[in-house]
């Protein structure tokens, strides 16, 4: 059995008067399963509610297949089949198994991520999309297009300028790369867009917890950046996207 991300034993509580495993049971060990990989990409819960973004579901189905009784130990395995170059929507299929290795139920699910300020879905910054596209994909997994968005040419304080949007331009070429970047590659790319949308780390971001190792190098990549101007650190982005892209 490949791509299991949740082992547990089924506890009397989530059993129904029939002695079987309650259907609302299935959904929470699928979604626990969802969240373990979330946690070993280093989507963890501190790092959400930083980037003030989370994900929902449009859609969920569950497809019973066998019973599970109590103090049975189940798994739960995850795949990726459909997601968006950015991240944006994704869909996922997953097997829940009994300890016998029979197959109880099947769920399937699409869903998205949502800024959790503006209530909008919302797209990952291209460093974490990357990351995010490592979760095992199905047989026929389908990577999607960002579809265009039409920009309204406004005369106003909200009308982008040629640079910002050759800045945004340049975060969608970063999924043309055909290798994963190395963990060095993607802390420079983060720390760039950090530094061209918000400015200093030390203003607009939090110190991450003694321990807290992969955000403790987010940070002091970003602050290594401190001083350095939005449009200058735009530049200096699309310059190395560019780079990349010619290796």
């Amino acid at each position: 059995m490949e791509n299991v991300f949740f082992e547990g034993k089924v506890m009397w509580s989530q059993i129904d008067a029939n002695m079987h495993l309650r259907h609302s049971a299935y959904a929470d060990f699928a979604a626990q399963a969802r969240l373990e990989i979330l946690e070993k990409l280093g989507f963890d819960a501190n790092l959400l509610e930083k980037l003030k973004i989370g994900p929902i579901l449009f859609r969920e189905e569950l497809i019973y297949m066998r019973e599970v009784r109590p103090n049975d130990t189940i798994k739960v395995t995850c795949e990726m089949t459909h997601c968006r170059k950015d991240g944006s929507r994704w869909s996922f299929s997953q097997g829940l198994y009994r300890g016998d290795g029979v197959q109880a139920a099947q769920i399937n699910v699409q869903g998205a991520w949502v800024d959790m300020e503006k209530r909008k879905l919302t797209g990952l910054a291209p460093e974490l999309a990357i990351k995010f596209l490592d979760i095992p994909k199905t047989k026929d997994f389908v990577l999607e297009e960002v579809p265009e968005k039409k920009v309204e040419l406004i005369k106003d304080k909200n009308t982008m300028t040629n640079l910002e949007q050759s800045f945004e331009d340049a975060k969608k070429r970063v999924m043309e790369l055909t290798e994963k970047p190395g963990n060095d590659v993607l802390l420079e790319l983060y720390a760039l867009n950090k530094q061209a949308t918000l400015g200093d780390a030390e203003t607009h971001g939090e110190k991450p917890a003694m321990f807290d190792f992969v955000a403790a190098a987010k940070f002091n990549a970003w602050n290594a950046k401190k001083g350095l101007g939005k449009e200058d650190a735009q530049q200096k982005y699309m310059d190395y996207v560019d780079g990349l892209l010619k290796k």
